[in-house]
């Protein structure tokens, strides 16, 4: 048997970050939002083992690799005896803040549900989520959530329809704990006040645009092309701009898809990784 699960990126549409926590971890608040831009992963069942196969050579495909970690996670979890065959299909750019990484070991646990245990809870399958990264748990369900904690607490809020999405990924790029010393460094880190449930419920994308946070963004330097990328989007009609997660990429808000597509495509002369999304 054979699954075919989309591994949908997420944008940060908030994202506070707080004082570090005695396990290490800082806190955070965090409205995320799926979005259309995706990898793709094929599991198909194997009597035993797992295997990875990645169209980005540049990428592990061992253990290394979180898909991989989390098919090995959920047979041991589990207890079931069986293997995977995975493939992944690369779409969604590394160390962008767009969760790619986290995407794909939720849409391996998802597939490996389906194919060996559909019983299984997403309470259950978020259990699993939670030990592969913050980020994970939010990829089981997906859609507009809230998250906290060191954000693998997550809970639903109204779903967001409106609004288009104009991702950018320059060529520079940042590791989270690389971005997490440079925010340590800015010191008086402090959630910031936000409206944007309200914007989010009301699907009011002037409101979001509006209400746009991140603290990572004080971490990124000044002579960063990033800022550039900003005043682009800005230019080519952007309700508001932002950092998603840690970075590198940057996303605009649009309220038309026309809009939306002539700036993508005005873009990609300057950077070539640039992405019209939606929210999903």
């Amino acid at each position: 048997m054979k699954c075919v699960e989309k591994a949908y990126a997420k944008v940060n549409l908030t994202l506070a970050v707080e004082e570090k926590r005695l396990d290490g971890y800082h806190e955070v608040v965090s409205v995320m939002q799926r979005v259309s831009l995706h990898d793709t992963l094929t599991a198909e069942q194997t009597r035993e083992g797992i295997t990875l196969t990645c169209s980005d050579p540049a990428l592990p495909s061992g253990e290394e690799n979180l898909a991989h970690r989390a098919a090995s996670l959920f047979f041991r979890e589990t207890g079931i005896a069986g293997g995977a065959a995975l493939t992944l299909e690369k779409r969604i750019p590394s160390q962008a803040g767009l969760g790619g990484g986290s995407s794909d070991a939720a849409s391996a646990l998802l597939a490996l549900r389906k194919l060996y245990a559909p019983a299984l809870s997403d309470t259950e399958l978020e259990t699993m989520a939670a030990a592969l990264g913050s980020d994970v748990p939010f990829f089981i369900r997906g859609g507009t959530q809230l998250a906290i904690g060191r954000g693998e607490i997550v809970a639903p809020l109204p779903p967001l329809t409106a609004g288009w999405f104009v991702v950018v990924k320059p060529e520079e790029s940042y590791s989270t704990a690389e971005m997490y010393r440079r925010l340590d460094a800015c010191g008086g880190m402090t959630a910031e006040d936000s409206r944007m449930e309200d914007a989010v419920a009301g699907n009011n994308v002037h409101a979001i645009a509006a209400e746009l946070r991140n603290s990572f963004e004080r971490a990124v330097p000044e002579d960063s092309r990033l800022w550039d990328i900003k005043a682009a989007l800005r230019a080519q009609g952007a309700l508001g701009t932002l950092l998603s997660g840690s970075g590198s990429a940057v996303f605009g808000v649009f309220d038309d898809r026309k809009e939306a597509a002539a700036a993508a495509m005005t873009l990609r002369r300057t950077w070539p990784q640039v992405f019209l999304t939606q929210p999903v």
